[in-house]
């Protein structure tokens, strides 16, 4: 049953119906994941352990947080000032369970959302930044709700990067943000015939927000992958 669940949540366009999708996949979603191999738990502790620093106080966002998944490496990183949001109220009681959150908000990612703007020290938004859920325009608000001089930990496919618009969105948004990591590119899924290659942004904010002031320059600013 759960093998199905993947490419019917990537291919679905419609939000009413993708939110009646992860309504029946809610309680398998944690079992399937694990199945196969999901990566971005690792890919985070990685990052939050050589290439950053983040006190365990800090303030985290976790942007379209689903179950909590990924905030259980969080947790046992002993992180525990952590805000959750996700537009499946179905998701979230999951996520509440597990009792890793101080707050779960449910909103969707794709409009400017209810929180106050410069509060994260990191947000941290992995398997949502993709075809048929949260679009490149949802970067201008992860930007607004990080401290400048906070982080942000994004994992974008490679097939999509360029075509749903990400690289240009990044790219004019170049002012707003340093490069501290490109990952190279790996397998989100590896257990899954049908997972993407994906790759890990890790962003430094510069600047506080305020409106966008676009100019070019992610492809001299990238760095290279390692």
């Amino acid at each position: 049953m759960g093998k199905k669940w993947l490419n019917i949540v990537y291919k679905e366009k419609n939000s009413t119906r993708l939110k009646k999708h992860y309504r029946e996949w809610a309680d398998g979603y944690d079992s399937d994941l694990k199945d196969w191999g999901y990566a971005y738990p690792s890919k985070v502790k990685q990052i939050l352990e050589k290439y950053i620093t983040v006190k365990k106080g800090s303030k985290i966002l976790d942007a379209g947080c689903g179950t909590g998944y990924v905030a259980e490496v969080l947790k046992a990183l002993r992180y525990n000032n952590i805000v959750g949001i996700d537009y499946s109220k179905d998701m979230l009681r999951v996520a509440r369970s597990k009792k890793i959150y101080k707050k779960l908000v449910c909103e969707s990612l794709s409009k400017k959302t209810s929180l106050k703007g410069n509060q994260f020290d990191l947000v941290i938004c992995t398997g949502v930044l993709t075809s048929g859920h949260v679009g490149p325009s949802s970067i201008k608000e992860l930007i607004r709700l990080t401290k400048p001089g906070g982080y942000l930990i994004l994992s974008i496919s490679e097939k999509i990067f360029s075509k749903l618009g990400f690289k240009r969105e990044l790219e004019k948004r170049s002012n707003e943000y340093n490069y501290i990591k490109l990952s190279k590119p790996f397998i989100a899924l590896p257990n899954h015939k049908d997972s993407a290659r994906s790759r890990m942004h890790t962003l430094q904010s510069c600047l506080l927000y305020t409106s966008p002031s676009p100019r070019d320059g992610l492809l001299s600013r990238m760095p290279s992958s390692a």
